[in-house]
């Protein structure tokens, strides 16, 4: 088999579990995307297939929770994918040199930068009333608090998530 073979079967077989556990039921943020950007970025030595996979895997998998759901494309969803691209150039001068404690550390490095940038909250447009159990915080430290409180549960998802995939991927 060669390299262009394997490559499209490896990047198959991602795309298609990353769509796939993103969009039956899980724990929110507890998705194998940050595994899926840390990987592509590491292993694939082709620029093409560094950045179609995670983009087809994020993309697709935010096509199918929008049928399924309605939601998969949201008012906050550039921020992410801006959050997702710092991520995946982070991971590709992170794991140039590509060892356990490197990946686990990258790993704990990219959900930390999800929830610091997704969380604050000056990103989002000020809503005219502020209602944080609808994620509408005043413009302030308070509200930079609150958001990021209220975010703590998604983050240890987010955090545990993205440890038992890298593992899985890298591993």
């Amino acid at each position: 088999m060669n390299s262009s073979t394997k490559n499209t079967a490896l990047a198959a077989v991602i795309v298609f579990f990353a769509v796939l556990l993103r969009v039956v039921e899980h724990p929110f943020n507890a998705t194998p995307l940050v595994a899926v950007m840390l990987f592509s970025a590491a292993i694939f030595k082709e620029w093409s297939w560094k950045i179609g996979v995670p983009l087809v895997a994020l993309v697709g998998s935010d096509a199918l929770i929008e049928l399924k759901n309605g939601y998969g494309f949201h008012s906050s969803t550039f921020m992410v994918y801006i959050t997702f691209a710092i991520i995946f150039i982070s991971a590709y001068f992170l794991l140039r040199k590509i060892n356990p404690v490197r990946i686990a550390l990258t790993s704990m490095f990219a959900s930390l930068i999800f929830f610091l940038v997704t969380n604050f909250a000056f990103f989002y447009p000020e809503a005219s009333i502020t209602n944080p159990s609808l994620g509408y915080y005043p413009h302030n430290l308070s509200g930079i608090m609150a958001s990021y409180q209220a975010g703590l549960p998604f983050y240890k998802n987010m955090f545990i998530g993205d440890l038992i995939f890298t593992a899985l991927l890298f591993g």
